[in-house]
């Protein structure tokens, strides 16, 4: 097993631990969506856009579903997307942006086909 940190060698620790974290990132359907509709938008948008995004592709477009779906967002997904630098997250005004490191997830994206 390498014990290098080279994240760049294929192979290397660090390159197996991105890929793992992305994977980690990407397991729940609600994050896939919010990033891969974050990648059509220019700038920022709002949280409620994502909400709203989510609960159409999910197929139940009720209040009820909107608010748990925004409940979700703020409380566990949004925040793992940002820690993650997936995201650009401003909770004061609940507004989100595609984040730097999102380019490494978008061509796993494409390959799970959302």
């Amino acid at each position: 097993m390498p014990t290098t940190s080279d994240d760049s060698r294929p192979g290397s620790i660090d390159a197996e631990h991105a890929v793992s974290a992305v994977f980690k990132l990407l397991s729940h359907n609600r994050r896939r969506i919010a990033v891969q509709y974050l990648a059509t938008q220019a700038g920022t948008t709002s949280v409620s856009d994502v909400a709203d995004q989510i609960a159409l592709l999910e197929g139940e477009h009720t209040h009820d579903r909107y608010e748990r779906i925004c409940t979700s967002l703020v409380h566990t997904h949004l925040p793992m997307l940002a820690d993650a630098g997936a995201i650009e997250y401003d909770r004061d005004r609940q507004v989100v942006e595609l984040g730097d490191q999102a380019t490494d997830m978008l061509p796993y994206l494409e390959l799970a086909a959302v």
